[in-house]
């Protein structure tokens, strides 16, 4: 029996955080790549925190290029609706949970400091809207 996979052309596209000062996630460029999603993470702001810098920068650094899994919010579902994805960003680990609401995209961002322990585990949550037709900063 072959695993049936939600088409994750829905979830493909540019998307850009709705909070324009948050450091973190910035932009999120997701693409379909056979049955997996490909998720080209930019982040703005300090992307290795154990550099102290009196002012996060506002140029936006790319992190990384995430593979991640589209998830149907229904067995009979053929869209995907959500994503999970899991690898590094700069110093940290990190687990993305993202979900479609309302033609939104919310990304929970789970994050662990495995370089260096004092720095705490983090988890926020972001918004984002489709980047076509926005004027970006």
């Amino acid at each position: 029996m072959t695993a049936r996979t939600a088409d994750a052309a829905p979830l493909a596209g540019g998307w850009v955080n709705f909070d324009t000062t948050a450091t973190g996630i910035h932009l999120v460029d997701a693409a379909v790549d056979g049955s997996r999603l490909m998720l080209r993470i930019t982040e703005r702001g300090d992307a290795d925190p154990s550099q102290e810098t009196p002012v996060p920068p506002v140029t936006p650094v790319t992190g990384a290029t995430l593979p991640a899994v589209p998830l149907a919010d229904d067995m009979d579902a053929s869209e995907a609706v959500a994503f999970l994805a899991e690898g590094p960003l700069g110093s940290r680990q990190v687990i993305l949970c993202g979900y479609l609401n309302r033609g939104l995209l919310t990304i929970d961002v789970h994050t662990v400091h495995a370089v260096d322990p004092r720095i705490p585990n983090v988890m926020y949550r972001a918004h984002f809207y489709r980047s076509e037709g926005a004027v970006l900063p």
